[in-house]
């Protein structure tokens, strides 16, 4: 277990503030995080082109069209719109199509996204899940587990395209099939994008891969899982959280693994952080509470932040 004990003494510190946090109520206020810099305050730091309103813009875009579980019509609208606003921005957009293998009926599409002219095989991933749990009367709307990943990752195509040379490096990659048909996801049953996307690049995956999930609540805690995550990844997230001068207690670890859609490519080699916030004990997260009212502009400039720092610092 060499390869996480540096860790272990602030794991056990940030574990109380991370237990006490998985219980609390979250509010639906639109203020960024005590401790965090508000994104006014991030002024002539170079992140400030990143707008939480224009990302939270987009979430509401992608909520209006109601739930999005796979397969679904509002699904095969809102690729439409998240492949007309990165068009429009100068991205090459590509919709992929596969059926899993364990679902051979289940017609599912990726969206990936590249800038610029090259083919060349990109060299960091963003990614995010643009499913929905449920469908029917169970169908929810997952405002914050689905629509707040995507709603960054399409701000950050904005803030990107001014950055021409660092965008021609990345490729932007929203998945379909994260959440699985049964109760949770296992081992078989969901992150069906992502594992097909390991399998479609397995001859050139890339460098780094960085995925969104939950990231748009008001006073979220982000908490990256330790035993997915290398030792200089972790030391980037650290920090980049120090750089903002972020709360720890907002931005802090996970002292396990979590299933998610890094895990298909951090298993094939991939240098992956997955910001993914405290979910497991909520009063909303797979309910119809994973609405509007959940999410904060502050809380998805602050995650805009955090990735464009991370870019800088591994790119």
């Amino acid at each position: 277990m060499s390869r996480v004990s540096p860790w272990l003494p602030f794991v056990a510190a940030v574990m109380c503030c991370l237990l006490s946090s998985c219980g609390r109520e979250e509010t639906a206020s639109c203020v960024a995080p005590s401790q965090s810099p508000t994104i006014e305050q991030q002024k002539g730091s170079h992140i400030e082109d990143f707008s939480g309103v224009r990302a939270y813009q987009h979430c509401a875009t992608l909520c209006a069209l109601g739930p999005r579980p796979t397969g679904s019509s509002a699904y095969q609208r809102q690729v439409e719109i998240i492949a007309t606003h990165l068009t429009e921005l100068g991205w090459h957009v590509q919709s992929i199509p596969f059926s899993p293998s364990a679902f051979p009926q289940r017609r599912m599409q990726n969206v990936c996204a590249t800038f610029g002219g090259s083919s060349t095989p990109r060299e960091l991933i963003l990614s995010c899940h643009i499913d929905t749990k449920g469908s029917g009367e169970n169908a929810i709307l997952g405002a914050d587990d689905g629509a707040s990943g995507a709603a960054v990752l399409l701000e950050l195509a904005r803030v990107l395209t001014l950055q021409p040379t660092l965008a021609q490096r990345i490729e932007l990659v929203f998945f379909d099939g994260e959440e699985s048909f049964g109760p949770h996801i296992t081992p078989q049953d969901g992150l069906f994008g992502s594992h097909h996307e390991v399998q479609r690049r397995a001859e050139c995956l890339p460098r780094y891969l960085i995925n969104l999930d939950m990231v748009g609540g008001a006073g979220k805690t982000v908490a990256v899982p330790l035993l997915d995550t290398a030792e200089d990844m972790m030391e980037h997230y650290l920090s980049a959280v120090r750089t903002l001068g972020f709360s720890e207690n907002n931005w802090t670890i996970f002292p396990g693994s979590m299933l998610d859609d890094h895990r298909p490519f951090a298993g094939a080699g991939v240098r992956t952080l997955n910001l993914i916030a405290v979910f497991h004990r909520s009063t909303w997260w797979h309910t119809k509470a994973d609405n509007m009212e959940r999410i904060s502009p502050d809380s998805l400039g602050e995650t805009g932040c955090m990735v464009m720092q991370l870019l800088r610092q591994l790119m």
